[in-house]
């Protein structure tokens, strides 16, 4: 027999992932897409991430955190919270990793597109590989929307505030310093796949 914590811990996330993105204060949360558009439940996208995860091998717990990693940047939730809700720390401080800080915690002002996006290369540099393979999956999942919607003849500028040549810099920058060597290859083949198909995009 095994952990019975673990044993239901995915079941856990998704329902915890569910009802946390679809009861946030700000209202149900929806993916980002231009006027006109299917704009599904922002769970698809959990689900998605958390397959991928599974589908590589990757234990419960990071499979667990893949449905969970949005929870503290998009609903408000703190690590504690996360923590004692999921009934486990690990789980939570996956999820603080992939977490984006949007404010300065000093001045509690809202930190730039740039300045966050560097600070989250930073830190996934200095991450365990789970932790990577986790924004690995997130990122092959937002570029595979970007391409559905890129196929349809939206500019990237339709659903983010950066255009086609800066999402791309990140993308790449990614993949370098931060999933090559560390990733299973079932995750960075996606993720590669995915990136051709955004860079022909920008031709």
């Amino acid at each position: 027999m095994g952990n019975p914590q673990i044993d239901t811990l995915v079941l856990d996330a998704m329902r915890l992932a569910e009802r946390a993105h679809r009861t946030r204060q700000e209202g149900p949360h929806h993916r980002k897409a231009p006027e006109g558009e299917d704009r599904p439940a922002y769970f698809i996208h959990l689900a998605e991430v958390a397959w991928m995860l599974q589908d590589a091998g990757l234990d419960a717990e990071t499979v667990a955190a893949g449905f969970l990693h949005d929870i503290i940047e998009d609903c408000g939730y703190s690590h504690a919270q996360l923590a004692q809700d999921i009934g486990n720390n690990r789980v939570a401080e996956i999820v603080k990793w992939v977490s984006e800080d949007k404010t300065d915690p000093t001045t509690g002002e809202k930190l730039s597109w740039e300045v966050r996006n560097k600070g989250y290369i930073d830190r996934l540099q200095t991450a365990a590989d789970n932790v990577r393979a986790l924004s690995c999956a997130d990122k092959t999942s937002n570029m595979r929307d970007m391409n559905r919607l890129l196929a349809k003849g939206h500019s990237t500028s339709a659903f983010t505030k950066q255009d086609h040549a800066t999402q791309l810099n990140k993308f790449e920058s990614l993949y370098t310093l931060v999933f090559e060597g560390h990733v299973p290859a079932k995750l960075t083949s996606r993720y590669q796949a995915a990136l051709n198909e955004f860079r022909q995009y920008g031709k």
